[in-house]
C-alpha cells in the first residue's frame, strides 16, 4: 500500500521499487531467469546491437531489473520476493529437474515454519522467495 499525500501542496505518492540486479551473461540470465524460475520478460534496451543487454522481467507482481552494463565489482543484491503458495513454487521448480540445487523451503528463523526458499542467481545475487503464512 502506497502512502500518499494529495491533498498537500507538495502531492507525491510513494510506489513499488525495483532492483537492478547485475548480470553478466545473457544466456546464464535466460536459463535461470526465464526458463527456471519462470519469470517473463517486458521490455529490453540495447544502445546498439553489440551493446549489453537492459531488461526488465517478472513473476507475478515481482517485477526485476537485470543490468548487463554491471561490472565485476557491481555491488551483489539480496532480494526479498513474496509468494503465496511457496512450497506449490518449490515443486514447480523441482519438477523441471533442471541443474539447479534443489528448491527446498526452510525456516530462517527456528520459529517451526518453512517460510523461505533462498537461491543465489548465477552472478551472485542472492533471491529470497518468502511466505508470510506456515505453509503445508
Amino acid at each position: 500500500m502506497s502512502k500518499s499525500f494529495h491533498e498537500s501542496p507538495h502531492a507525491f505518492e510513494v510506489r513499488s521499487s525495483i532492483p537492478v540486479l547485475r548480470m553478466f551473461d545473457e544466456a546464464k540470465a535466460n536459463a535461470f531467469y526465464l526458463a527456471y524460475l519462470g519469470f517473463e520478460i517486458d521490455w529490453e534496451s540495447r544502445f546498439s546491437p553489440t551493446a549489453p543487454l537492459y531488461l526488465q522481467i517478472h513473476l507475478g507482481d515481482a517485477i526485476l531489473h537485470l543490468n548487463g552494463h554491471a561490472k565485476e565489482d557491481a555491488p551483489i543484491y539480496e532480494v526479498n520476493i513474496p509468494v503465496l503458495g511457496l512450497q506449490n513454487y518449490c515443486d514447480y521448480l523441482n519438477a523441471k529437474k533442471s541443474e539447479y540445487p534443489e528448491a527446498v523451503a526452510v525456516d530462517p528463523r527456528y520459529q517451526g515454519r518453512n517460510t523461505d526458499l533462498n537461491i543465489w542467481d548465477p552472478f551472485g545475487n542472492y533471491l529470497v522467495f518468502c511466505s508470510q503464512t506456515t505453509e503445508s
